[in-house]
């Protein structure tokens, strides 16, 4: 997804597992499990962006034009089809409508609560990306201040975030009343839906998430574990992922997902070597999937809506985990399309047009 981590075979790997695991969830086939890829994405993230602020040419305007090329083009095409489909076809869209003010929050990547009191933006796996952003706005204000203690600094933030989230009053949402003018009734709810938002959106270890990433990071990078045997470490990989499928949604997430994913990446990382022994085709197959697991989970709801409910509906297959396979290739292929045929030309034009601006490239200390 990122060019610091092209060659890094093993998290790109990870990404497609990631990316597969959501669409293979959002069937809601027997056995149901999946939502964990969600997790092993923040704990990458967080490794990939430690990583790329520890090399010496990262500025905060380099590391924000990255960000934002990377994030904001597929996404805003995306999300602006979704406007479209729920303007001239709402029937296809259950409780998404065409609301211009979620339209625009959806795309600055503010997050809201819809008409049922769900927080997702319009393109629904856009959720994860309001926490994304917050996260590299986060890294971009430390990185302004400088590189010293970043780890602690960026951590302590994510802390914040989340005993933010945890405080039944939000002092700064409260509006004093005025003397000279009666409360409007309307006011009341809308504090408490203020403050209900806020505390769903930080309220949640998920920020503890992008710290185990970073301290994935740090712990690769001090220490090496090469000489156990490549077999003991898939056997680990194997029972790690076990207890992903096993236990998710049995505890909070950080314990039962966000843990296990920070020793997946651990020890996917200790097999970097054997990979790269790999039959090229097939290494490069495998590492194109990851390249394209950003396109394939923004766009594999239209492909499980597509596939499941028109093309298995309408044929009267019926669900089963043949078909959930079917479907998680699918969605593969198309964010393979995707990625080829969009996202990657959007990006790079994004990269090309920023460039252009020549933002300022003060080194950071």
């Amino acid at each position: 997804m990122n060019q610091a981590s092209e060659q890094i075979y093993s998290l790109q790997i990870l990404r497609a597992v990631a990316a597969a695991s959501v669409v293979y969830a959002h069937t809601f086939t027997a056995p149901q499990f999946g939502s964990f890829g969600v997790d092993l994405f923040f704990v990458i993230s967080g490794f990939v962006m430690y990583m790329i602020v520890q090399r010496p040419d990262t500025t905060p305007a380099s590391f924000l034009a990255a960000r934002v090329a990377r994030i904001v083009p597929l996404y805003w095409a995306v999300t602006t089809m979704v406007l479209l489909v729920a303007w001239l076809a709402p029937q296809l869209m259950g409780t998404t409508v065409a609301n211009l003010g979620d339209y625009l929050k959806s795309l600055l990547f503010i997050p809201y609560l819809r008409a049922d009191g769900i927080m997702v933006p319009m393109l629904m796996p856009g959720w994860t990306l309001n926490y994304e952003m917050l996260f590299y706005l986060t890294i971009l204000g430390v990185l302004c201040v400088g590189k010293l203690a970043f780890f602690w600094s960026v951590s302590a933030v994510l802390l914040a975030y989340f005993f933010l989230g945890s405080l039944d009053e939000l002092k700064s949402l409260d509006q004093p009343e005025s003397p000279d003018q009666p409360e409007s009734p309307d006011q009341p709810e809308s504090q408490d839906q203020a403050k209900s938002l806020a505390r769903t959106f930080f309220h949640t270890t998920l920020w503890l998430e992008f710290i185990l990433g970073m301290l994935c990071h740090a712990i690769h990078e001090k220490v090496r574990v090469w000489r156990i045997p490549k077999k003991v470490i898939c056997a680990a990989l194997v029972s790690f992922f076990a207890l992903l499928a096993l236990f998710e949604g049995r505890a909070d997430r950080f314990l039962v997902a966000g843990i296990p994913s920070a020793f997946i990446v651990l020890f996917a990382l200790q097999l970097e070597g054997a990979l790269k022994t790999l039959r090229a085709s097939v290494l490069r197959a495998l590492v194109h999937l990851g390249d394209a697991s950003y396109a394939t989970y923004l766009s594999h709801m239209f492909v499980v809506g597509v596939v499941e409910r028109i093309l298995f509906a309408r044929t009267g297959v019926e669900k089963n985990i043949f078909t959930a396979i079917f479907t998680v290739a699918c969605a593969l292929a198309a964010g393979s399309l995707i990625y080829r045929l969009i996202d990657r030309p959007l990006s790079n034009g994004a990269r090309r047009w920023i460039k252009r601006l020549r933002l300022p490239s003060r080194r950071i200390a």
